[in-house]
């Protein structure tokens, strides 16, 4: 081989090994590894790079719950002005009278919706000092029917009876209590006759007749203006 030919066989040799190095550190530096902030987890597909801060909480996940909004204000307080003021009886503390007790109720769509209300208050008690319960405890509302005639069928769950302290006047004071309510406030009911458990029963607890209607009777309830 001739020196001129040595010579260009040692510069492609040279060449040679340069373009592999360049290739190797082109790879290197596109490595995580050569990053700013040494390695790092991949990220599944699609979901945002980490920033290493918890995720801010989604609304109404913390914290209180958000004050409603004016328009369901606007309707609660519609609501409340809409109910129907409404007259209950409890017997008093002092004697064996009923005394009223005002009280409001939702209007309903009908007279039973309204009647089921207010024998559902009674059950509740009263919320007047100088006023006692004239339901037994724990006492249900099954059903309420008025026919064309103007009667009420009450229906009662069995505590009515079961949880009833007995005495003729605590048992005059439940039917009035009742039926006097119902008549008082809703014109369309003449007269109450009850069932219990869906049955008619003799007595209320060995006393009332519970086989009878009864009509309001308003001289057992002493009035506000005295009456």
């Amino acid at each position: 081989m001739t020196r001129a030919a040595a010579a260009l066989a040692g510069a492609f040799v040279l060449a040679g090994f340069a373009g592999c190095g360049g290739r190797e550190e082109t790879r290197d530096a596109a490595t995580p590894e050569a990053s700013a902030g040494g390695p790092q987890a991949a990220s599944p597909a699609g979901a945002p790079p980490s920033t290493g801060e918890a995720p801010a909480p989604a609304d109404g996940a913390a914290g209180t719950a958000p004050a409603p909004s004016p328009e369901v204000q606007a309707a609660l307080a519609g609501e409340e002005e809409n109910r129907r003021e409404v007259v209950l009886f409890f017997q008093k503390s002092d004697d064996e009278l009923l005394a009223p007790e005002p009280r409001r109720i939702l209007p309903g769509t009908s007279i039973v919706d309204q009647g089921k209300q207010l024998v559902a208050e009674l059950i509740a008690g009263p919320r007047t000092k100088g006023l006692l319960p004239t339901m037994p405890e724990n006492t249900t509302v099954l059903g309420l029917y008025v026919d064309r005639g103007g009667t009420a069928y009450l229906d009662l769950s069995d505590e009515f009876v079961t949880n009833h302290p007995g005495g003729s006047s605590e048992e005059l004071a439940t039917i009035f209590s009742i039926v006097d309510s119902l008549t008082y406030n809703l014109p369309e009911i003449k007269r109450v006759r009850f069932l219990v458990g869906g049955e008619e029963r003799e007595t209320l607890h060995s006393h009332l007749d519970l086989r009878r209607a009864y009509r309001k009777d308003m001289s057992i309830v002493k009035m506000e203006d005295g009456r």
